[in-house]
């Protein structure tokens, strides 16, 4: 049952307990760098004051990125005359912060961030601030991220959503007594230089539950944990009293009515929460687009890689087989042996040849002998049948007349 009262409907049985901020504690966020960062919060009030820079807007960014959501702006300062979505690449945002960055500048190769931490390296960052109450009873909720070096965007970041109560047990042990053990500072509350080892594992759950925390899995079931645990919101609104204190800590500035009714009273409509859904899951596919592209440009280049493949340790057992018979300059080896046979049986084929050229041209010169004997036996006979036929009187009639001449 539920009873109205100045501070909205609380429970009937309500004991009438409150929550008081103890401590905001911040490792490797913004510019707190150098270990654990711990600011301690006065029970009445705090004022944060400063010069300019010397990080009052980063502590209320730490608070906002604890409690809120991450569609909530950090606060303006940190912001100031840039546009794009809350906590996106053209703002601050998580990983941003996990680095301590510093300034941009362009380069031939892009833009180039110069970074307090993580450059080429992996870094993380955590948050944890401790409430009490009347009793004493200490309640710390805390998320840290892991931040790999080549993270740009919060898809490739290890989140950690976690709480530590001091009337929690672990293994059977009241937490604050085994404290020191444990994560806790031994008074009830928890201290973050205890995840440094833990995030060398990069944050790996079963170091963290032995550490007394109790890790979610999603904002949602943590911030019901928060609401419900400290008591944010009357009937389960915790949401919207959230929602309400990140209007009113944003430090954005205000001009005109119309803007002042927008962001200060009127709630935003749930359809430009899914527009922004879309668009993110829009960015998903686009995202899964250029890798799939990619990945097909990259099998077409590779396709060949196999037949080439196949090619050189072809060519590789061939020059293995005929170095395991030998080398052909040694006669003693086996291919010197097969290539003496070679060149054997080739100069036998070719003295069979000349041989068999041999017999033809002596065959045929004894034909042309044959021919020439009958010639010259033919001749004698014409020169006998000339004589006897009157060839003695005509040489002597040429001579005569030659002497007559």
């Amino acid at each position: 049952m539920m009873i109205d009262s100045l501070f909205g409907l609380i429970p009937s049985q309500s004991t009438g307990q409150q929550w008081i901020a103890r401590d905001l504690q911040l490792v490797n966020w913004g510019g707190y760098d150098g270990g654990p960062h711990r600011v301690r919060l006065a029970s009445t009030a705090t004022l944060l004051a400063g010069a300019s820079g010397s990080g009052k807007s980063t502590l209320m960014d730490a608070y906002i990125a604890l409690m809120m959501p991450h569609t909530t702006p950090f606060n303006g300062a940190s912001n100031g005359g840039v546009v794009g979505r809350p906590r996106g690449k053209d703002q601050r945002n998580i990983i941003s912060y996990a680095r301590g960055k510093l300034d941009e500048s362009r380069t031939a190769d892009g833009t180039r961030e110069r970074v307090l931490r993580g450059d080429g390296a992996d870094t993380w960052t955590a948050i944890a601030c401790t409430w009490v109450d009347q009793t004493g009873t200490r309640f710390t909720a805390l998320r840290a991220w892991y931040v790999p070096s080549g993270a740009t965007t919060m898809d490739a970041v290890t989140a950690v959503r976690a709480t530590f109560d001091s009337n929690q047990t672990v293994d059977g042990d009241q937490t604050a007594d085994s404290a020191v053990r444990g994560g806790g500072t031994g008074d009830g509350g928890f201290d973050l230089a205890s995840l440094d080892e833990v995030a060398r594992q990069r944050f790996a759950k079963p170091a963290l539950t032995a550490l007394g925390l109790t890790c979610f899995d999603t904002d949602k079931e943590f911030s019901a944990r928060l609401h419900s645990t400290l008591g944010i919101g009357a009937a389960g609104a915790g949401d919207k009293a959230v929602g309400l204190l990140a209007r009113i800590q944003a430090g954005q500035q205000i001009t005109t009515v119309d803007a002042l009714y927008k962001q200060m009273v009127l709630e935003e409509p749930e359809t430009l929460a899914q527009g922004v859904a879309v668009v993110d899951h829009f960015d998903d596919l686009s995202s899964v687009r250029t890798q799939m592209r990619t990945a097909s440009d990259q099998v077409k280049a590779l396709a060949a890689i196999r037949d080439h493949r196949a090619s050189v340790d072809a060519a590789r057992a061939r020059l293995d087989l005929i170095a395991s018979i030998g080398d052909v300059d040694d006669d003693a080896s086996a291919v010197g042996l097969w290539r003496a046979t070679r060149r054997a049986e080739l100069l036998r084929a070719v003295e069979d040849d000349v041989r068999r050229r041999s017999r033809t041209a002596d065959s045929r010169t004894r034909e042309l002998e044959a021919s020439v004997a009958a010639r010259k036996s033919e001749l004698d006979g014409l020169r006998q049948t000339l004589w006897a036929t009157g060839g003695q009187t005509l040489q002597t009639a040429q001579r005569e007349r030659a002497a007559a001449e």
